[in-house]
Order: C-alpha cells, then structure tokens, then sequence
C-alpha cells in the first residue's frame, strides 16, 4: 500500500489521512515522507509561489500558488483557491517542499502543501551598538543530512564596523555562526558555532544558499570587491571557505546584486549576469573539486532574437533552478502586466512567461518586495518536529 501511496499527488495523501489512524500514522511517517520525495515522477512543469509583502506593513503579505494556464504555455495564471493571506515575507530558500523566508527578524518554515508553518526564535537581535557606525546583516540557511535524517537552520551574522581613522573611516567586518538542530519533540535551541580552518575570513553572508547532499553553502563577502563560497557540514558541524574564481584578473564578481548562488547540475554554482543586459553574455561557475578549490566555467551567450528580453532591466533575482536546468530571472518590481523569465541552461533558450491573476490593489503599492520560488516536482508530505 505505501509504495502505491507515494505515486499520489499531495492533495489526495491530505484527504486520505482522514480514512484511518494508521493512515494518518503512515503518511505523517518520516520513513513515507523520505520514500515519497524519493520516487521519481513524469516531467512537469514545477509550481510557481508568488509572495507579496508590504514593506509599510509588515502584516500585510499574502502567498499565491501559481499553475501552468492549460491554454498556453507562456502563462502561470493564480489559484485563488490556494491563496494564504498572511504567510510570507523575503524567501530565501526553497528545500524539499519547504518555503523558508524570514519575517519580524524571526526564520519561518512553512510547507504549502500541508499548510504547517514553523516559527523559529530569532537568533540574533539587529540593534546594533551606538558607539561606533555599524549594521548588521543576517541571513538563514535552512538544510537536511539524509545520513542521520537532520534537518538544520544556519545563522550567519555579518557585522560592518567603521571607525574613525583620520579623516576617513576605517572599515572592520566581523561575522557570527549560529546552529538550530530542528529535534522531535521540541527543546531545540541556538547553539554558537565556531569555524576553526585557518582560511576562514570574517564576512558578509548573502541571503541565499543551497543545500546539496547534506552540505549547505552560500557566499560570503569578504570585502567590496571579494567574496568566497561558505560550506556547512550538517552532519560534522565544520564551516570551510573555498576563494572564488578571477576573471580576467580580477576578483568576481565585481557586483553583489548581479551574482547569485544555484544548484545546477548536482553542483554550487554562481550565477553571475554581470554581462547579461549589455552583451547578453552569461557565466556559470560551478566547483568542481571542492578540496583543490577548482571551479569549471560555462559561459551562455543569449540568442540575438532574445536580447530584448533582458535589454529592460538592470539585473533579474535570480530563482531556480529546475531538475532539467531551468532557472527563474524576476524583475524586482511588480509591474502590470508582470513577466518573469524562464531561462533554460542546458539548451540555452529564454522565454518570457506572463503571470495572471494577481490582486490589482497589489500593483498600487509603494513599499512592496516580490519574491517568485518554485517548487520542484515533488511537493512534500513532512511535517517538522520542533
């Protein structure tokens, strides 16, 4: 019967745990929950999530499911039907059929397909001290180790120091390293971490990483202009820092808004569209020996016809990417009609795909982020424990 059971979507598993206790106890199962991310399925094409949150109000934001329009292909139309008001804020990951975005400086993890939402204690406060000019920057890494079945959130703090030094100001970065082990039955709490290798640099963490095969990374930067790839071992607890590449002889990238990291072809890779708008040139730098800190490089140059695609735009947040290598480019601001871009890496084609439905008094706002995720193929039946 379980083997059965994983081929079903998720809305027919929601419905079928009212049959039975032990259904219900079967499906809620970490063994079944494992098992049914684990089958694979017939291409599709992944669900879109649409998260608008109102800057001048921070209770007012709203998540909306998006769904391929079965009359065009170009088209992600709203299901108003899976609309949830009040869930929602700055996405920073998407994992296994989790959405975890941050709201009110709290990490939240919340599952569409079973609505379960986790909240997680801030771990650090983002006052900072008045003595000197500094902020702060804290960013939430969220990542499972499939060894012992774990899932873990990462809290890296990067603070920025400036003190007088003459008639200038001299610039001082510092970070911080925070664990939350997500535990059955709850107790869980935020634990220091300590990063020991003699190559680990203070640094400034990105608001985006990915999780591969129990390893979580993001990037760092280091100063203006350098920046390096940070990895998390979820199982051992060990911070490393690999430099990234030089291009031309200098450090890349060159701008935080224009890179991004993705997981593209089993690999960390940055995504960098420095040159994307002007030359309609696009590099990928994926690692390929983590130990000897070697990186490949792909580059994509865009088809003539599809340079006026990007032409509009400064840069894109860059969403994805998909299991057959297809990543999201949204534009920061929310325009009506609203497009989003569909980039496929592996064939080096870009389509521009329009998204209806949305709410008009949503296009009137002044202070307003957009996040567009995606999930993959596999929604996911796991409810955490904490």
């Amino acid at each position: 019967m379980g083997e059965i059971l994983t081929r079903l979507p998720v809305t027919s598993l929601m419905r079928f745990k009212c049959v039975s206790k032990l259904w219900s106890s079967l499906i809620c199962s970490r063994y079944f929950c494992n098992r049914f991310l684990a089958v694979p399925l017939r291409p599709r094409p992944p669900r879109l999530y649409m998260c608008l949150h109102d800057c001048s109000d921070p209770r007012n934001s709203v998540t909306l499911s998006l769904a391929p329009d079965a009359a065009s292909t170009s088209c992600f139309v709203v299901d108003h039907d899976l609309t949830t008001p009040r869930i929602g804020g700055y996405i920073w990951q998407n994992f296994r059929g989790f959405m975890c975005y941050t709201i009110w400086d709290k990490p939240r993890i919340y599952n569409p397909a079973t609505r379960q939402l986790v909240t997680l204690p801030a771990a650090v406060k983002l006052k900072s001290n008045n003595r000197e000019k500094s902020f702060k920057v804290v960013s939430y890494y969220f990542g499972h180790d499939p060894v012992k079945d774990q899932y873990k959130v990462v809290c890296s703090t990067g603070i920025n120091y400036y003190y007088p030094n003459g008639v200038n100001l001299k610039r001082v970065i510092s970070s911080e390293h925070r664990v939350f082990a997500l535990k059955a039955g709850g107790g869980g709490s935020w634990k220091k971490a300590a990063p020991t290798p003699s190559n680990f640099l203070p640094h400034i963490p990105d608001v985006r990483g990915v999780c591969i095969d129990g390893v979580i990374y993001y990037l760092g930067w280091t100063d203006t202009y350098k920046s390096a790839l940070v990895s998390f071992h979820i199982r051992s607890g060990d911070f490393k820092m690999i430099q990234v590449p030089r291009r031309d002889g200098d450090e890349l990238p060159l701008r935080v808004i224009n890179v991004t990291l993705i997981e593209y072809g089993g690999k960390a890779t940055i995504f960098d569209q420095t040159n994307l708008q002007e030359k309609g040139i696009l590099d990928l730098w994926a690692v390929a020996d983590a130990r000897n800190e070697i990186w490949s490089r792909k580059t994509l140059v865009l088809k003539p016809s599809q340079l006026h695609l990007v032409n509009n735009y400064t840069s894109f947040n860059i969403r994805g990417t998909t299991q057959n290598g297809k990543v999201f480019l949204i534009p920061w601001c929310l325009h009506s009609p609203f497009h989003i871009l569909c980039y496929d890496l592996q064939t080096n084609d870009m389509r521009k795909i329009e998204i209806k439905g949305v709410p008009d008094h949503w296009f009137s706002k002044d202070k307003l982020t957009v996040n567009v995720t995606l999930m993959e193929q596999r929604e996911s039946v796991m409810y955490l424990k904490t």
